[in-house]
């Protein structure tokens, strides 16, 4: 979780990474670099096993397609938990590396990045800023605070999360998103006993039938909202 981090997805699995380096050539001008060397694994009182994950990760990707199944995420985390399911970070052999270099200016962070396959194509890239749920537990959209999306939804531009506590929007313009593949704006928040975040998402799909690395650049911003109405 935070603001730039990668995620890959194919029809079995998601994968991650576990480590990063990280330089700072200035106050306010980091690099970091991830390797894309863990995927996760399903399991049931600590065995892993692939069919299941399988079968998660097409659910996963059904309720990202179809938004009106989101009322299911509350009480699919309570029948895993009961069931006893956990994932568990398997290594593997590094599959992508990725670059990202975030330039901070007061309330804005430019960040830009690429993504590069080490091991044939890259499968679907899902380039991730996420904070957190109990921090930004609401949306904000024309001048008013409302009900915050559950899971993964399209983007639309104009929505933003909110914190209404301390009054901050946490805002990612699709207007200022590059991308050198055809793309998809998501964004969402999941409020649950293992998961917590609030956030947005681009979708590079898989099947670009090219080993060529991905770019994409993008900002963030936090802006204060003294006056906002709604919820």
């Amino acid at each position: 979780m935070g603001i730039g981090a990668v995620a890959l997805k194919d029809s079995r699995f998601s994968y991650f990474s576990r480590n990063c380096t990280t330089t700072a050539y200035a106050p306010h001008l980091i690099q970091q670099t991830f390797f894309i060397d863990s995927r996760i694994v399903w399991g049931v009182a600590g065995y892993p096993s692939v069919p299941l994950t399988w079968c998660l990760e097409r659910a996963n990707e059904v309720y990202m397609r179809l938004p009106w199944l989101q009322f299911l995420l509350s009480p699919g985390s309570h029948v895993k938990r009961i069931l006893g399911l956990n994932p568990v970070f398997e290594p593997i052999p590094p599959i992508a590396v990725s670059q990202f270099t975030y330039h901070m200016d007061n309330n804005r962070i430019d960040v830009s990045c690429t993504i590069r396959p080490l091991i044939g194509q890259l499968p679907s890239v899902f380039i991730l800023n996420e904070l957190a749920a109990d921090t930004f537990t609401h949306a904000f959209s024309n001048g008013e605070a409302m009900k915050a999306p559950s899971g993964w939804i399209r983007h639309e531009p104009g929505n933003d999360f909110y914190d209404p506590e301390l009054r901050i929007r946490f805002i990612f313009p699709q207007e200022s998103v590059r991308v050198s593949a055809p793309s998809t704006m998501w964004w969402g928040r999941e409020h649950t006993r293992n998961l917590r975040w609030a956030g947005y998402s681009i979708e590079v799909p898989g099947s670009q039938g090219t080993m060529a690395p991905i770019s994409c650049s993008y900002s963030v911003l936090f802006t204060e909202e003294p006056h906002a109405g709604g919820d």
